[in-house]
């Protein structure tokens, strides 16, 4: 059973990029634009200690909900510690409230904003910040230049800045360090046990298992390592739904946006089929064909550099056309289809979206990989002596693979990733209408002791 033991140690190392789709925050835009009630500058950034001391109540009620929801849908490797328990006995809410849901402490959640590329703002805008204000994690190539605005109380923000900035914000680190084996005070603590997957010596790598969600793995794969299968993408969806119903009942209307936007961050990662499946086009008996040559460490850098240049060419491509070159045709139209989508499309609630959504993100795994192999030069995505993140190619990837294929590459390519970005806004729109239905229930602002159970 050697092969078993090579095929489980290639696979634990898996975590390729995992930021999935560059720059959500940028991603979702489309989405938001055009709709003129998302764009209202209506709600006033509001600290988090305001959410939970006001509604702890609430809070707890809806955490208690989750854990039994967590039992009940196979997520029950996630169940909090009894330590971690919130009550409103707690000296130090917001603490408590962190330490509950299990995200890393040393982020300040603080209201900010992000700037989008659609404003073409001026680089040096007085009042911005980088990502390392807000982030200890190093900035990838779409969040290099990116900026901010810290929100104060006075200021005002439409549910479309919130949602596409709180969709962006799981990347900064929120998921980093959780675990047994992390050498953190907190993931000591968290109760997730030892990182079941990815590369835990990465400064992002331990964000693997929440960001990445394995939920059809073949017999073979779930009997070489189980631990795939404790994947957390799900859960925290569910989880972050929860709470933004809690906000937007009770008023909290600011709180209501930002946890459905942190949410749609993962969904917008399982739609990415790199984040579905560990090593999309290999079949389990070409696995075990890699295992017995010794080529299983060749095979996850392949897929490494293949994840990587999708985001990078996918980010590139949308950063063109938000930036106001319209050239290229596909993109355009994307962006406007996507701007003039159906307002209403029925949701996909967390469990449809581990059954459905990662289904079909699997099948089109094999195509998308294909396609980068085939328009892609060999060196960036096929050559396992080449370590694609960091090379300093992520800004001409359009233009490499251009070069290489001609115009023809870069329409088959094009067409390949906007497959995938279709889906995306699909579910995304869902999720949008499941955002407003409980935005609909809002209510003014009450003690929680006074909110219905």
């Amino acid at each position: 059973m050697r092969w078993l033991h090579y095929l489980c140690f290639g696979l634990l190392l898996v975590s390729h990029q995992l930021y999935a789709w560059s720059d959500h925050a940028n991603l979702a835009w489309p989405l938001l634009s055009a709709d003129d009630a998302l764009q209202e500058k209506t709600l006033a950034p509001e600290p988090l200690a305001d959410f939970v001391n006001g509604q702890f109540h609430a809070i707890t009620q809806a955490l208690a909900e989750h854990e039994r929801w967590s039992e009940e849908h196979g997520h029950s490797h996630a169940l909090t510690p009894a330590s971690l328990t919130f009550t409103g006995d707690k000296p130090d809410l917001t603490e408590a409230f962190v330490r509950a849901i299990r995200i890393n402490p040393t982020l300040s959640y603080e209201p900010y904003r992000q700037i989008l590329l659609a404003e073409r703002p001026s680089p040096d805008h007085p009042d911005s910040v980088g990502w390392a204000e807000l982030s200890f994690l190093d900035p990838g190539e779409s969040h290099a230049r990116t900026r901010y605005l810290l929100l104060q109380d006075t200021d005002r923000v439409s549910p479309a800045q919130v949602l596409a900035t709180a969709s962006d914000e799981p990347d900064m680190g929120m998921d980093v360090g959780l675990f047994a084996n992390n050498g953190t005070v907190f993931g000591a603590e968290y109760g997730f046990g030892d990182q079941s997957f990815g590369n835990p010596n990465l400064s992002y790598g331990s964000q693997a298992p929440f960001h990445m969600g394995f939920y059809h793995l073949d017999w073979l794969t779930r009997t070489a390592q189980p631990g795939l299968l404790r994947t957390y993408p799900v859960w925290r969806i569910a989880l972050y739904d929860r709470l933004a119903q809690v906000a937007f009942k009770t008023g909290h209307d600011y709180w209501g946006w930002r946890f459905m936007g942190w949410a749609l961050h993962y969904i917008g990662d399982l739609t990415q089929p790199y984040h579905a499946i560990p090593l999309p086009g290999i079949s389990t008996v070409a696995a075990l064909w890699m295992v017995v040559n010794g080529e299983t460490d060749a095979a996850i850098q392949r897929v490494s550099n293949r994840h990587g240049v999708l985001e990078s060419y996918q980010y590139q491509r949308l950063a063109a056309i938000q930036r106001g070159d319209m050239s290229s045709a596909p993109w355009a139209a994307w962006i406007e289809e996507a701007a003039l989508s159906p307002r209403q499309v029925r949701p996909l609630p967390p469990a449809a979206i581990e059954r459905q959504l990662t289904r079909e993100s699997v099948e089109a795994a094999g195509h998308l990989d294909h396609a980068l192999a085939t328009y892609v030069p060999y060196r960036y995505v096929s050559d396992a002596a080449f370590e694609w993140v960091g090379s300093g190619y992520e800004a001409e990837i359009v233009e490499l693979v251009r070069k290489a294929g001609g115009d023809e590459s870069v329409e088959q390519l094009d067409r390949a990733i906007l497959m995938q970005l279709q889906r995306f806004v699909g579910v995304a729109r869902g999720w949008l209408s499941r955002a407003q239905a409980h935005s609909m229930k809002s209510q003014p602002i009450v003690n929680s002791h006074d909110v219905e159970d």
